[in-house]
């Protein structure tokens, strides 16, 4: 939504700030390249708008066929250590090591594989995210969680290494996973951090609770395990059907801030070339689930205030034609260009299965729909599909994707209380908060720069409503 290189495609970005700017490394595929054959940068001053300053790395075996795939990137003592995953034919098993000084200039130091002690070979040995073992003492050493897969005889874990100074890394067995009642499942980490006394590991898969690819998180009282599914706030972010957002990973932004980054394709399940989102700030609630959060700093994506026709809508509860009643907040947004809305957003239930949220136009027959729950917590779902004519005069809806039990992200609102929502829109892309707090990032096919609200059921109000055009580059 945000950025991708002005030319070719990338692929898993990690975030780290130094010297005064946030800096971007993804995997990188050179235009008319059909793999990921570099590492490429980009920098930042706000962690909103984005520098180009093209490949820093190339993997080191390409002449054999071999891929470089994510890499972590971490401040180690004097110095800084990158990692990354590379994929060779038949197995994606060398664990490469470099370091700089600068972040622009980089020196091999070593490759790993798996160890067979524990660990599968050929199988999976991948990007590793590093961890000091104790905040700001470098000289304590640091923890490694390494996407791999154990031996088929051993119980599904986490990949674990540890070094005394970045640079040197000691293979362990893999961290313990006490899953409960979750199914067991192999991930691909985004990374380990520290709040508030426990360890929050995230990590993504596909077609596994739901179909599409989401975030789920595990919590643990020492980095080494044992980790537990968070099994009420599992899905962290992502989708139930389509793959739309990708691997998330830990970022660390000014004064050490601790961040989410993320990724999302234009189309369900297209790889060529995705967009960056939006940073998200972490948040650990009294009731110790992690969930995603509107990041501050993303307030200078907010340009030039826009005009709207109405401050404020109404939606009356029927009109016996349709359940569903629809009203359009602007004639026509420049999505090239892309817009924030803020405002407030108020739902009273007057039928079974309440709903109220937000419409984006696909044309004359059809409607992407953002429909949030209305009830207590407990049992109400967020679905986000497609309003058509139902050929009797009124609409039917069909879902796409739901939040709902298991999710940390919002499942809905409460009826007849006052939330603050923010949405953002851009070319494909749609980004839902209420009351800062994460809803989801989903995708359509846009007829037009429409955007409207909906309500099914209730009686909808919508009211201080104020948007701005995004201060980014037009879209490429």
């Amino acid at each position: 939504m945000i950025w991708r290189p002005k030319e070719g495609g990338m692929w898993d970005p990690s975030i780290i700030r130094h010297d005064g700017e946030y800096h971007v490394f993804t995997m990188y595929r050179k235009e008319g390249d059909p793999s990921h054959g570099h590492c490429f940068m980009a920098t930042s001053e706000d962690g909103v708008h984005w520098q180009d300053r093209g490949v820093v790395l190339e993997e080191r075996e390409r002449e054999k066929g071999y891929i470089f795939f994510k890499c972590f990137v971490a401040h180690c003592g004097d110095r800084f250590i990158m990692d990354h995953g590379v994929a060779r034919p038949g197995a994606q098993d060398p664990l490469r090591f470099y370091e700089s000084g600068d972040l622009r200039h980089w020196e091999h130091i070593t490759s790993t594989i798996p160890d067979t002690r524990w660990y599968a070979s050929p199988g999976r040995w991948d990007h590793m995210y590093i961890l000091p073992k104790e905040p700001g003492n470098h000289e304590a050493g640091y923890w490694g969680h390494v996407v791999a897969v154990a031996k088929p005889e051993l119980p599904r874990g986490v990949g674990m290494m540890e070094s005394d100074d970045g640079r040197e890394w000691h293979v362990l067995p893999p961290a313990p996973v006490e899953w409960g009642d979750t199914p067991p499942r192999d991930f691909e980490w985004g990374g380990c951090e520290r709040i508030g006394g426990k360890y929050y590991l995230i990590g993504g898969t596909s077609g596994y609770v739901c179909q599409g690819y989401s975030m789920y998180t595990f919590v643990a009282d020492y980095p080494c395990g044992p980790f537990r599914p968070d099994a009420e706030a599992y899905r962290l972010s992502g989708s139930s059907k389509d793959c739309v957002a990708w691997l998330a990973a830990w970022a660390r932004g000014k004064d050490n801030e601790l961040l989410v980054s993320n990724y999302a394709s234009v189309a369900p399940g297209d790889n060529h070339a995705p967009w960056m989102l939006p940073l998200r700030k972490p948040v650990v609630g009294e009731d110790g689930h992690l969930r995603l959060a509107w990041w501050p700093g993303n307030r200078t994506l907010k340009g030039e205030n826009l005009a709207l026709e109405k401050d404020n809508l109404a939606l009356p509860e029927g009109d016996g034609k349709s359940e569903y009643h629809t009203a359009w907040l602007n004639s026509d947004f420049n999505l090239d260009e892309g817009v924030v809305v803020e405002g407030a957003i108020r739902a009273n239930a007057d039928a079974p299965c309440p709903a109220a949220g937000f419409l984006f136009d696909e044309g004359t027959d059809q409607t992407m729909a953002l429909l949030l729950g209305i009830g207590a917590r407990e049992g109400r779902e967020t679905h986000i599909g497609r309003l058509r004519p139902d050929g009797q005069g009124g609409l039917e809806f069909l879902s796409q994707d739901v939040t709902g039990s298991g999710c940390a992200t919002v499942t809905g609102i409460e009826d007849g209380r006052t939330y603050g929502f923010r949405l953002l829109v851009r070319m494909t892309f749609f980004e839902l908060y209420v009351d800062d707090m994460l809803v989801q990032t989903f995708v359509y096919r846009p007829a037009s720069g429409r955007i409207g609200v909906v309500a099914r059921g209730a009686r909808l109000e919508v009211a201080e409503l104020k948007a701005w055009r995004m201060s980014l580059p037009a879209s490429k």
